[in-house]
């Protein structure tokens, strides 16, 4: 079993403040660092409970209430689920925005909320391999191969035409609501960017912010977590490319210290989900951020089965995104009694860390969609357009 480094234990965090008193069974070190196995799980307790404000967003009502179909072929075009609205019936960024700080200003010392945009990657050629020959078909046939029948499935396939149009999809809307809403004068942009170290991930972000966010003088760094990955093992699209050569392609990401440049985790065996290793390692994902980041607005841009289990760790029902969809959720942290006096949360960061003036920004302008081929079969696809994003 090979010892795989993940960054710096929380303890040598520098926005981390940890008091140590005589009782604790882990005095010289509160919050033991990360030994990894096979499958990123760390010996590391957890430090939080989680749970999630559901008043917010309809993607947070249960299952009877909201339809996952429903809300991914309607309402995500829209507001994004956001379900506070001004007397003149547009959705109230403002109002939510301060819901949130009201509820960090009236939180206990051991609590904090933040917001989470949960992003799922746009179409991959993985993707396309099950609409076009069925999940089952992938999993006995097709996963396990590098290419079939002209689809490069990995290692770490970049999107798709499809996949590009539907991440541009994502800009659109954010355009939509930055220059209709008042979204950014509120102050509901992300404040901090992560991502999974995947292309198909990274290139969704990019097409999704370059324009907005991402070619500012100022932009913001994304910190690539290597525990954001999909499920590992098995299936080449799920193996990941040298770090080297993707950070040429895309220069605006920070790798985590201790990151190896090639996939040293990807196994033969896949990875399974319902055994918890997927849980334990998005929880420390999850745990790190509430410890390490003042920020509330946190994008978060990475894959189905990742999401998933964030949702799970949180609490959240698990929605099922389709591809290049995004989510926000309002996550509230509660430190586990053993780490209540040995933890403190970092100073809280308000406002937008970078220059953003969307009055005076050409890239506000929404981008035309490249022409999606049709599929294989010559079958002819019927194009909707709904608020930036592709219906077919």
């Amino acid at each position: 079993m090979s010892t795989v480094p993940n960054g710096p234990a929380p303890a040598e965090v520098a926005d981390v403040e940890l008091i140590l008193d005589g009782n604790h069974e882990h005095d010289h070190e509160p919050i033991p660092g990360k030994k990894y196995g096979p499958y990123l799980v760390s010996d590391r307790r957890p430090i939080f409970q989680y749970s999630v404000v559901r008043n917010l967003f309809i993607q947070s009502l249960p299952e009877y209430l909201v339809d996952e179909n429903e809300f991914n072929a309607h309402y995500f075009s829209k507001n994004f689920g956001l379900m506070l609205y001004t007397d003149d019936d547009k959705p109230d960024w403002k109002a939510f925005v301060d819901k949130v700080n009201e509820l960090n200003d009236n939180a206990e010392p051991d609590e904090r909320y933040k917001v989470f945009y949960l992003a799922r990657h746009g179409q991959g050629p993985h993707n396309e391999a099950i609409e076009l020959y069925t999940h089952a078909v992938w999993e006995e046939k097709i996963g396990m191969r590098k290419e079939y029948k002209g689809l490069k499935l990995g290692p770490d396939p970049d999107l798709t035409e499809k996949g590009k149009n539907e991440a541009i999809s994502i800009g659109n809307i954010w355009k939509t609501q930055l220059q209709h809403h008042s979204l950014f004068e509120a102050g509901a942009l992300p404040q901090k960017f992560y991502a999974s170290p995947f292309t198909r991930a990274l290139r969704t972000l990019e097409l999704t912010w370059q324009d907005i966010v991402l070619d500012l003088p100022d932009a913001p760094r994304v910190k690539i977590r290597e525990n954001l990955r999909e499920t590992i093992g098995y299936h080449w699209c799920d193996k990941r490319g040298v770090m080297t050569e993707v950070k040429e392609v895309f220069p605006w990401i920070v790798l985590e210290e201790g990151m190896h440049d090639e996939d040293k985790i990807w196994t033969e065996t896949r990875e399974d989900e319902l055994c918890g290793s997927m849980d334990n390692r998005l929880r420390e994902v999850i745990d790190d951020i509430f410890m390490e980041d003042g920020e509330t607005f946190i994008s978060i841009t990475a894959h189905s089965g990742c999401l998933r289990c964030v949702m799970r760790v949180v609490g959240h029902r698990l929605f099922r995104l389709e591809t290049s969809r995004m989510i926000p959720i309002v996550v509230k942290a509660k430190l586990l009694p053993e780490f209540k006096d040995k933890v403190k949360f970092p100073e809280r960061v308000i406002g937008i860390p970078y220059n953003y003036t969307p009055k005076n920004y050409e890239s506000l302008k929404r981008k035309e969609f490249d022409g999606t081929p049709p599929p294989t079969d010559g079958t002819k696809k019927v194009h909707v357009q709904i608020d930036g994003v592709d219906k077919h």
